[in-house]
């Protein structure tokens, strides 16, 4: 591994506890009027306490490392859920995301040793040279199958270039949001770091992105209001609310982008006004930059 990717990644997590302990203080003075654990519809994005709802504030602080192999199953149990039930081959990008350690990072409880489970992880996965991999064939044919009929041709051509990642992205639905900056900006710089330091000219090559795939998360608010107080109930528009910071900016600079309701929405009842939906977009590489400054301007 490069050494300069060990230092970058001590260096990020130390802010990053700062950040949370100081949010989780903040916490204990305000309520929140849409808590991030009413939101939570699948059984692998629980409260980190194991609370099924309750509030109680905890100080909890994390570390940043690359994916090694103690953390298989806790992989598996945070992207089970990644097509919304449907059956792929989740061990197999498990094991991906884990070989290709130098550019991807798990988030963990600081303390908590190499045993404990990742609580997030942010990888890419090159679409063109792991073309016949079976999760990359079943996520692909997942995405082309929701895709609305005028941006197929968009799809499949994206799906099918060089140059293309698809950005894993999935964490517990309550880490709290000041880690996102610290994950974009780790997984940016090592790809950068992988375009010059992987030991073969092919690897190389595979990490120099054109365009990045984002399949996400996000929540539709049937109750949104303008600016002036009033619903939002005009044709086509719709209000998204991003759990993960990140992806309203990624979604800002997309060049295309589709959504749909989440096979789990049916059994949504916490917050009635907020409806799962799924993400996809179409990110050029020279909107990266304008993104993670963003992210950081969140968090200063």
């Amino acid at each position: 591994m490069p050494p300069k990717k060990k230092q970058a990644k001590k260096q990020k997590a130390a802010p990053a506890k700062k950040k949370v302990e100081a949010k989780a203080e903040e916490s204990e003075e305000s309520e929140s009027d849409d808590s991030d654990a009413g939101w939570s519809d699948e059984e692998d994005e629980e409260d980190l306490d194991g609370s099924d709802g309750d509030e109680e504030e905890i100080m909890v602080d994390f570390e940043f490392q690359d994916p090694k192999e103690s953390d298989f199953l806790g992989l598996k149990a945070l992207l089970g859920n990644y097509l919304d039930g449907e059956l792929f081959s989740s061990s197999e990008l498990c094991d991906a995301i884990i070989k290709q350690s130098t550019v991807g990072t798990c988030l963990k409880t600081q303390g908590a040793g190499d045993e404990s489970d990742p609580v997030a992880v942010m990888s890419v996965m090159n679409l063109q040279t792991r073309k016949d991999a079976a999760p990359i064939k079943e996520i692909c044919a997942h995405l082309k199958n929701k895709c609305p009929k005028d941006l197929q041709d968009k799809l499949a051509s994206a799906l099918s270039e060089n140059g293309v990642g698809l950005i894993i992205n999935e964490r517990v639905i309550n880490v709290p949001q000041e880690t996102a900056s610290p994950l974009v900006e780790g997984l940016f710089d090592e790809i950068e770091w992988a375009q010059e330091d992987e030991p073969t000219e092919e690897l190389r090559a595979s990490f120099k992105f054109k365009k990045y795939i984002v399949f996400s998360r996000v929540y539709m608010d049937d109750e949104a209001e303008d600016e002036g107080g009033k619903k939002r109930k005009r044709a086509g528009e719709v209000a998204l609310v991003y759990p993960r910071p990140e992806d309203e900016f990624f979604h800002a600079e997309s060049e295309w982008s589709f959504q749909w309701k989440s096979r789990t929405a049916e059994d949504q009842d916490a917050v009635d006004y907020l409806t799962p939906m799924r993400l996809c977009m179409l990110v050029d590489a020279g909107s990266v930059k304008k993104v993670r400054t963003a992210v950081k301007a969140l968090f200063p």
